[in-house]
């Protein structure tokens, strides 16, 4: 309702083994996981729920305690009474009754037919009592402007130190009100008279609703008023109608009448009020050059009694909400992690496999000079005599060809890395992903529509369902569609998973369906009253999913979606062990009808 750091690589290279080395460059990939994991860091616990639900909630949104303005409200009003003098200055019996508000610094607001003087009466003195908590006492004030029409009247109360009530210019029907004054029909039960009623007391007060808007009034004047059901009573004219943030929607002028039947018998119409409409009422202060304060937009309000009792699941949603918000984060800090470990794990396979080439260039370069080295040359050395001179050669032989031998090991090793290499790098373009998801669609769709009768398999069911027995359904696996209407998430593997949950029992269910649908198992959890109701709140959030059309690329992509938001929200609350566990096997029956 309105009223919420590494070395260069150097020529040292030719002193090391090449064993040592592939061997060396293998372990550190290996050790790569272990220091490019970063630790994830938990929310710090100082993080209330009173701050997580402030950040969670739009101001705009969060409920005004009704107890507490209308409390401060309440100060605003004050009791009126007018003392009538006749000529020579002499008392009358009767005196005037009725309550007003204050509308402005040092200004207060009632029915002009409260202080009016009657004819007996050459003058009349209007008194102000204000509310016993303003701590302020009674005291004369002066009529300085009224409306005839409009039954109003604006007193002055120069000395007067109470703050001023807004008004709403908007109210509306049905809308949740409450009047407030002084009625003298309380005062005699409570047995006040005299100068008892100028001490400071309690405003009285009742609730209703606005019935309806009307643009003449009961004396026949063209002013807008109200109907409504808050009872008031004679004493009650000139006090306030407010909404239930303690703003003014109306002044309270009339209720019905009583009327003696044909019968003789009193006929008093029950719950017929009527009030001054509140923009009447600002267009009467305006003439007499009074600003008020107003209210443009409509207040959400709760008592005090009402937001006592809703804090227990605010606080349990706040948690909730904190709660999925630490574990996104720290999903979100896992992949990334993950990701850089990847990038790591391919920059050192990179480098490995430049490390292998270089290795096969520099073995072929150092077989290259060994052979080199060791051709015939044109001259040669006895070895038996001591002073053996150059032997000349008659004839000079061909230029002798070396055979270099081929390093297929290392070129067969070299080619195993790039090829690891490669791998890597089409696992991480997504490409993996993608073929794989075509597989699974291309083995998926190949079934259509098949109908399925179920039994429980005790063997595999360690705390079966209370009840279970066979059940029966059609299956679409190129959708995941049960029953044309159930979607289903397929997993990584090709399997199925849905999570449900009751809006009437603390329990909710954990369904997995195999790939080819013959599998069937049910995890049943049971819940707080307070897990449940939060749950229950979050999912409903997530509104109603239904089998995207085979051809609605756009239905399907936002289906998906939905069904990751409902499996993180379930996992953030089914962390127990599970009550009961059921296990169906399932053979197919016939071929169902095709999905139109």
């Amino acid at each position: 309702m309105r009223l919420w750091a590494h070395k260069p690589l150097t020529s040292n290279i030719r002193g090391l083994s090449a064993g040592a080395l592939l061997c060396a460059l293998w372990l550190s990939l290996m050790a790569v996981p272990a220091i490019a994991t970063p630790a994830v860091t938990e929310a710090p616990a100082s993080a209330s729920t009173d701050q997580v639900l402030a950040e969670m909630v739009d101001p705009k949104f969060q409920p005004i305690n009704s107890t507490k303005a209308l409390k401060s409200s309440e100060q605003s009003v004050v009791r009126v009474l007018v003392v009538y003098r006749g000529f020579g200055g002499v008392p009358l019996d009767a005196v005037g009754m009725g309550s007003g508000f204050v509308v402005a610094p040092g200004y207060i607001v009632t029915n002009f037919h409260v202080v009016e003087a009657p004819p007996e009466a050459s003058s009349a003195e209007i008194y102000i009592v204000p509310h016993k908590d303003t701590g302020a006492g009674y005291q004369q004030v002066e009529l300085v402007k009224s409306w005839t029409e409009g039954d109003l009247a604006l007193l002055k109360a120069p000395t007067l130190k109470v703050a001023p009530l807004k008004l709403y210019l908007t109210p509306q029907k049905n809308q949740r009100i409450i009047a407030m004054g002084y009625p003298g029909v309380t005062d005699r039960l409570l047995k006040r008279g005299g100068t008892e009623l100028l001490v400071p007391a309690d405003a009285y007060v009742t609730q209703g609703s606005i019935a309806l808007f009307a643009s003449t009034n009961p004396d026949g004047g063209r002013v807008d008023t109200l109907f409504h059901t808050a009872p008031v009573n004679p004493g009650n004219s000139g006090g306030p109608l407010l909404d239930e943030c303690g703003q003014v929607v109306g002044v309270n002028t009339w209720s019905a009448a009583s009327s003696l039947s044909d019968s003789g018998d009193f006929d008093v119409p029950a719950g017929q009020y009527v009030a001054t409409h509140v923009s009447a009422l600002n267009t009467f202060l305006s003439s007499a050059g009074i600003t008020p304060q107003i209210q443009g937009e409509a207040c959400y309000a709760k008592s005090e009694d009402e937001i006592s009792k809703d804090d227990a699941l605010t606080k349990a949603l706040a948690a909730a909400a904190e709660a999925q918000r630490q574990r996104l984060e720290q999903a979100k800090k896992a992949e990334a992690a993950s990701a850089l470990m990847d990038q790591l794990q391919l920059a050192a396979l990179v480098v490995l496999s430049v490390l292998v080439l270089v290795l096969i260039v520099v073995h072929i370069r150092r077989e290259r000079e060994h052979k080199e080295k060791a051709a015939p040359t044109a001259y040669a050395v006895e070895p038996d005599t001591a002073d053996a001179k150059p032997l000349h050669l008659k004839t000079t032989p061909a230029k002798v060809r070396i055979k270099h031998p081929f390093p297929w090991g290392w070129t067969l090793l070299g080619v195993l890395v790039v090829i690891l290499a490669m791998v890597f790098v089409v696992r991480d373009s997504g490409l993996w992903e993608r073929h794989a998801a075509k597989k699974a669609a291309a083995e998926t769709s190949s079934e259509g529509l098949v109908r399925l009768a179920c039994e429980v398999d005790k063997s595999a069911s360690p705390r079966p369902l209370n009840g279970a027995g066979p059940t029966e359904f059609e299956f679409e696996a190129s959708r995941a569609c049960v029953n044309n209407r159930t979607p289903y998430e397929r997993q990584a593997d090709g399997s199925l998973l849905r999570f449900t949950v009751s809006d009437s029992e603390p329990f909710a269910a954990k369904l997995e369906l195999s790939k080819d649908g013959l599998r069937f198992k049910r995890s049943d959890y049971r819940l707080s009253p307070e897990a449940h109701q939060a749950y229950v709140s979050q999912r409903t959030a997530l509104g109603t999913l239904r089998c995207a059309a085979p051809d609605n690329a756009g239905q399907q992509a936002a289906l998906k979606d939905n069904l990751q938001k409902v499996r993180t929200l379930a996992q953030s609350y089914l962390t127990a062990q599970p009550e009961t566990q059921t296990v169906w096997r399932c053979h197919k029956t016939e071929a169902a009808k095709p999905v139109n």
